[in-house]
Formats: C-alpha cells, structure tokens, sequence
C-alpha cells in the first residue's frame, strides 16, 4: 500500500495558522464567559433563552477546529493512507447540524408562544440590598455578549482567508451572527419592559431565523466539501479557478497535447488527479515526476496530485475552461 507523504504548510503559513488557533483559544474563552453571564440572568425571556441556545452552540466551531487542529498534524498511515484531512470537515459538519436544529427550534417555540398569546414576566431581584429590576442586568449581560464577538469576529475573517480555513471564516459569521443577537435580545428585554408582550418572542423568532439560516447554509457548504466539490474560494461565494489555470500552465509544454485536472478540498489544502494526453512516450516516467512537482509547487493549498498519462480524454475527463 503506498501511503501519502506528510503535508507540510509553508512557514509563512504555519505562522499565520498558530496565530489563528490562539485567537481561537480567545474565542472560546470569551464564549464560554459569555455563556456564564446569560445563563446567571436567564430568567424567562424567550429573547434571553434564544441568545443563550446560540451562544452554547457557538462553542462548537472553535472547539472543533482546536480538536481538528490536534488532528491536522498526525501523518498518513496504513489505516489512514490519505491522511487526515477532512478532520476539520468532519467536525463543522457536526457543528452546522446541530446549529440548523436548534435554529429551527427556536422559530418554532417562538412562533407557538405568539399564537397563545403568552405575555412573558421580566421580575425583580434584591442586589446589594436594593431591588434591581432584572431586565437591567438582562441587558447588561447582553451588551457585554456583543463586544467579544464583535471585535474577534473581525479578525478571524482576514486570517482564516489567509490559510484557507472555512471552519473559522464561516465562525466569523456565527460571531456577527452573535452579536446581532445580542442587539436583537436587548431590544426584546426592552420591549417587555416597555409593555409590549409580544416583542420578546419576536425577538427570539429573528434570532432564530437566524441561527437557522446559518446553520443550513454551513451544513450545505460542509456537504459539499465531503462530496467532493470542486474547490471554492473560502467565502464559499464561487469556484475557485485553479483546475483551469493548471491545465493553462500545462498546455504550454510542447510534449503535451491536451490534459484535464480535478481537484476536491481536503479541510484548507487541495488535492485531486491530471490526465495528460502525451504526444510521445520519450522519457515519459520523468516528464511525469516534472509535472507532478510541478503541480505540487504552484500553489501552497496543493497538497497532492496524482498524474496519470492516458492516450485520450474522454467526454467525462474533460473539463470546460
């Protein structure tokens, strides 16, 4: 059995990738504080309880990207020849599940509390021997729910892009996702306070929605990755083009007459197979061993290739430019 070698990131990128898992480790230690601040002024505030739910599952994309991560540098072996790569894969996979359920929960138990009417009770507490209403403390947990996110959410989008990680980019839309809830949690305390019933479950059926539109969408790109779905850019938005300019770069060596790449994403590197027509077998072996590093060297994410010479390609082989 001929088993991978081990991949090894660029320097570069090593270093913009521990910088990534330490701001991870700040992510998950702001989150489980914030968890802890919702959950000591919960009460009944469906708003609350929506934010809370969220900011619980919140906590699973960075903790699986840190057990990934953990993963990420065992090397290939007998069991595993390809490696373990789509560890990351495996995990957000989990995490978006989870995360398209509890959204449509949330939508549901909100929606149910608006048909019957249910006019939530926001009460009192003694603190430090006066009486403190509790939406005060309510909505200073929430506003403190939104500063964390806020701010790492803005940098983990610029270095999750930098090494190609969609666990933590799309985790830096669960963080605006985060603190708009936040918002939308005060606003529902608010609303309560100021007489309005209703405002409370509405905020909880927005956050909802949200939590469930999230969730779909990263359960649809984690999917895709499994399937083996051409490359995307890591915002998921479009292909990623490197197939064609691969075969660009390849069509310019006069011993080639015509050649087709494939390439899937195996968690932030890419690997995949080129067909290559030759116009002669003269030192075929070695020409083979050129492209192939060259196809390895091109691009840091390429972690493998595997080149295969075909005497033609047929219709399924071929890909359009």
């Amino acid at each position: 059995m001929k088993i991978r070698a081990p991949y090894n990131l660029p320097a570069e990128k090593e270093d913009d990738l521990r910088y990534l898992i330490r701001l991870e480790w700040w992510n998950l230690g702001f989150r489980l504080s914030i968890v802890v601040a919702l959950f000591l002024v919960l009460g009944s505030s469906q708003a609350m309880k929506a934010a809370w739910y969220e900011d619980m599952l919140a906590l699973l994309p960075p903790i699986a990207f840190l057990i990934a991560m953990r993963f990420r540098s065992r090397v290939p072996d007998e069991s595993y020849p390809y490696g373990y790569q789509r560890a990351t894969v495996i995990a957000f996979l989990c995490s978006a599940v989870a995360l398209a359920l509890l959204g449509s929960y949330l939508v549901l138990d909100s929606a149910i509390k608006l048909i019957k009417a249910e006019h939530p009770s926001i009460g009192a507490i003694e603190l430090f021997g006066e009486t403190v209403w509790m939406g005060y403390l309510m909505v200073a947990a929430l506003v403190y729910s939104v500063i964390p996110p806020f701010i790492i959410g803005r940098l983990q989008q610029p270095a999750a892009t930098k090494v190609h990680e969609k666990t933590v980019f799309v985790d830096a839309k669960m963080s605006k996702a985060d603190w708009m809830t936040g918002l939308a949690g005060v606003v529902g305390v608010l609303g309560v306070g100021l007489g309005f019933w209703w405002a409370d479950a509405v905020a909880g059926a927005i956050i909802g929605l949200d939590v469930t539109k999230d969730g779909f969408r990263n359960v649809g790109e984690a999917v895709g990755d499994l399937l083996d779905r051409r490359p995307q850019f890591t915002s998921g938005s479009k292909p990623e083009y490197l197939s064609e300019r691969l075969e660009a770069k390849l069509k310019e060596q006069d011993w080639i007459k015509d050649v087709a790449i494939r390439l899937r994403e195996e968690g932030h590197v890419f690997s995949g197979e080129a067909f290559i027509v030759p116009k002669s077998d003269d030192n075929l072996t070695r020409r083979i061993d050129e492209v192939a590093d060259f196809l390895t060297d091109y691009d840091w994410r390429i972690y493998e290739v595997v080149v295969t010479p075909v005497p033609s390609l047929r219709a399924p082989l071929k890909t359009e430019s």
